[in-house]
């Protein structure tokens, strides 16, 4: 039973940033403030793992053996993944034309109309970054993917 409360701790603390930020109806304000609580992640991470090592040390079995398996994941995930990686904006990409970009007749792109003006932002410059901060005109915009 602790085994399965370690394992659960490790998989709060590891992946707790992700379901935050792939749940629509929470804003991208409450991933932004998970940014303060990276400590108690990373404690609950660690904290989950060493009670499934320590329950495991003491009694050896099968079950406890296999719960280190994803509670080491997630404990490492707590370490390693910060909310703050997520979303990584790309702030006033450069500006050419269409003609300039070298893209091919059939590429992926986000496009948006402001005024008179057409934009749009390449497919592969929103997959890493998944928000592009941009101005087009004077009027700013954000490109969300």
């Amino acid at each position: 039973m602790k085994s399965l409360l370690g394992v659960l701790m490790a998989a709060v603390g590891g992946i707790g940033a992700l379901i935050v930020a792939f749940v629509p109806q929470l804003d991208i304000g409450v991933l932004a403030r998970l940014g303060k609580v990276n400590p108690l992640r990373r404690s609950l991470g660690v904290l989950g793992w060493l009670i499934i090592w320590r329950e495991w040390r003491r009694t050896p079995s099968l079950g406890r053996g296999l719960a280190l398996l994803p509670g080491t994941l997630f404990a490492l995930q707590a370490q390693f993944l910060e909310p703050r990686r997520i979303f990584v904006d790309l702030v006033d990409p450069p500006h050419v034309t269409a003609a300039r970009a070298g893209l091919v007749e059939t590429a992926v792109v986000l496009g948006a109309i402001v005024g008179q003006q057409p934009h749009a932002w390449t497919h592969a410059n929103l997959v890493p970054r998944h928000l592009i901060n941009d101005v087009i005109g004077q009027m700013p915009v954000l490109a969300a993917y």
